[in-house]
């Protein structure tokens, strides 16, 4: 257990360093990898300091860590890791209990609604395409993200998400690597960014007042 924990956390430094100045192989995370710093530092610096607010700030730290590690995983080796994933579900679901409680059931209840509604898409996806657009950790780590923010920013997380897909696309296409519509780009890492974003910024209160 600390072996592989110290593999990952070796790991996670490895892709932090090497992405934060665009280096290979990691060239195309630089965006993920500075969004995650920002966000962290963002987290850090505002609100006031009260009960609520260390709570916060300790489950941002948590979320934060495991969305390095799975960004570093899934980026290496285009897998994420049900260990992490079922850490960030179980921090997820201790800190709906920690910020609101009252909320526990019907968030639980969003997590089965997304993880039925996520597996369907991508079985129809592949029954239609031939081949699988979403893989099934990436479904896992949408249940999974449920638990953070809920299924009103779910919308939010997934257009981050396309969105730094999109720009990481771009950094391959620059770096004139070939990329195509089955072009395999782990998109773990691009929903990590989705969820840390929609966790610090909750982007849907402003659309929805």
């Amino acid at each position: 257990m600390i072996a592989e924990l110290r593999k990952t956390a070796t790991r996670t430094g490895h892709y932090l360093t090497r992405s934060l100045v665009c280096r290979e192989p990691y060239q195309d995370q630089v965006l993920v990898v500075w969004l995650l710093v920002f966000g962290l530092f963002w987290v850090l610096l505002s609100g006031q300091v009260d009960q609520k607010r260390i709570a916060y700030f300790a489950l941002s730290v948590a979320l934060a860590s495991l969305l390095a590690a799975i960004c570093a995983i899934d980026a290496r080796f285009g897998i994420i890791p049900n260990k992490l994933v079922g850490a960030m579900a179980a921090c997820g679901l201790a800190g709906v209990f920690l910020l609101d409680p009252d909320e526990v059931m019907y968030r639980i209840a969003e997590v089965v609604i997304v993880a039925i509604a996520m597996a369907a898409f991508r079985a129809v996806y592949r029954w239609v395409r031939g081949y699988d657009g979403l893989g099934f950790g990436d479904v896992k780590f949408l249940a999974a993200a449920t638990f953070w923010i809920g299924l009103r920013s779910l919308p939010a997380l997934l257009l981050i998400a396309v969105v730094s897909a999109l720009a990481s696309a771009f950094l391959l296409r620059s770096a004139r690597y070939e990329v195509d519509g089955r072009h395999a780009i782990p998109f773990g890492p691009h929903l990590a960014v989705g969820l840390w974003l929609a966790w610090v910024f909750d982007p849907m209160s402003y659309v929805l007042g």
